[in-house]
């Protein structure tokens, strides 16, 4: 198979994680997970672990492979593979083929498992997951607007009220207060 990325350079095979096969671009550092094998791999894991993956989406930025908007074709069947974004903490995509399998450039994997989301690799690529990525990206411009408009210190008393307000018992004659306040 050929690199997505490094055309004539061969993939050499790798594991990733004990009992996860993979290929390795020797240029880019990047992964090809073939589909057959991800599942394989998943499917032998603990069933606590994969339950962990499934509701913790605590990532941490990485440093990724500056290759991330190449477009690439599956090592397998020759087709353009679609595009998917990680969230949960990760400005990176991921790309996926027809055949199942995926394709992660160099540092993804590690980032991955820095976050946790290496046994949810699959759930990337599903619309919940995506619709959850777009929300994310929508709540930080929000914020990044309230910021500007507001003043960072301003905005940070106000989350702090928010957070206060919303197990207040008396929550909605605080709010009622609050906004007869500003006539």
């Amino acid at each position: 198979m050929q690199s997505p990325l490094a055309h004539r350079r061969r993939l050499e095979r790798v594991e990733l994680e004990p009992g996860l096969t993979a290929f390795r671009c020797p240029e880019t550092g990047g992964h090809w997970i073939p589909g057959e094998n991800y599942w394989r791999w998943r499917s032998s894991l603990p069933a606590a672990a994969v339950q962990v993956a499934d509701e913790s989406h605590a990532a941490q930025p990485a440093p990724v492979s500056e290759f991330d908007d190449a477009l690439k074709l599956c090592p397998e069947s020759g087709t353009v593979m679609t595009r998917y974004r990680v969230g949960y903490g990760q400005s990176f995509r991921v790309e996926r083929s027809s055949t199942g399998g995926i394709w992660l450039d160099g540092g993804e994997w590690e980032a991955l498992c820095g976050g946790q989301l290496q046994n949810s690799l699959h759930l990337i690529f599903t619309a919940p997951w995506q619709k959850a990525v777009r929300q994310q990206g929508l709540d930080a411009a929000q914020l990044a607007q309230l910021r500007e408009r507001l003043g960072a210190e301003l905005l940070e008393r106000l989350q702090g009220l928010r957070a206060e307000l919303a197990a207040h018992p008396q929550r909605s004659a605080a709010l009622a207060f609050l906004n007869a306040a500003a006539d």
